[in-house]
């Protein structure tokens, strides 16, 4: 489950990572500056194609699920579900429903927080949705986290009593929208405008590159984790059997 999503995900960060060696290698320049660019670009695209292609695997998995066990009832969000009419008639087995919800995502980007949580946070149960003050304090207390996304550290959000920890996930989450917003921004901003959102290029340097592929890869690890965690229990609580759950891979 979620294998090619991951497995193309890490692939494209590693071509981000070999750019940022690159350039690394080079003079203070023009040239440097744009392949420092490229290196954001590609670390934010890499992410949009995870989250595309997990919410395709999910969806598919979910319909190939209900194929199989016809009478279990689905939610709404997914009884509502415009699916190509190919889909339906094609004779080709599971793989019908992957390319029907392929064509779902086909036009979406996932290039903000709020659209992650709509695409994925109803495959969840409803204590461990991810992105909320309640499930944000294992991602503060995770050994690759960092404070740059959070605002604390472990071991100060640790010493907190649990009132000020409450606040402390607030202000934590807040922040960790905040930074993920100006990620997703500055990718738009290379590739709309060329990095010049006013007047002057933005600058750039190696060391800021290269903790945003970091940062890019604490939130698709942690969402990926969840995923995983999440999505077996998601279908055993709508109804599917183990048997039927084993088929689809979940």
């Amino acid at each position: 489950m979620l294998a090619t999503a991951k497995q193309h995900f890490d692939e494209d960060m590693q071509r981000a990572a070999d750019l940022l060696i690159h350039a690394a290698t080079l003079p203070a320049s023009r040239l440097r500056d744009d392949i420092l660019r490229g290196v954001w670009m590609m670390a934010v695209g890499a992410c949009d194609a995870y989250f595309s292609d997990a919410y395709a695997d999910l969806i598919a998995r979910t319909l190939r699920a209900k194929d199989l066990q016809p009478a279990v009832n689905l939610p709404d969000r997914l009884n509502n579900l415009k699916v190509p009419a190919i889909a339906v008639i094609r004779d080709a087995g599971g793989w019908r429903w992957r390319m029907a919800a392929r064509e779902l995502i086909e036009d979406e980007n996932v290039l903000s927080l709020n659209k992650i949580k709509q695409l994925f946070n109803h495959f969840f149960r409803k204590t461990h949705k991810i992105l909320t003050q309640t499930t944000i304090e294992s991602w503060i207390l995770h050994t690759q986290a960092k404070t740059r996304l959070f605002g604390i550290t472990k071991t100060a959000y640790r010493a907190l009593n649990a009132t000020d920890k409450a606040k402390a996930r607030g202000d934590a989450l807040d922040q960790f929208e905040n930074c993920f917003e100006e990620i997703f921004q500055r990718r738009h901003d290379c590739i709309h405008n060329c990095d010049r959102p006013k007047i002057a290029l933005q600058p750039i340097t190696d060391s800021v590159a290269g903790k945003r592929v970091q940062d890019i890869t604490f939130l698709v690890e942690r969402c990926h984790d969840a995923f995983l965690a999440e999505f077996p229990e998601y279908l055993r609580m709508l109804g599917f059997s183990g048997v039927t759950r084993n088929r689809v891979g979940a």
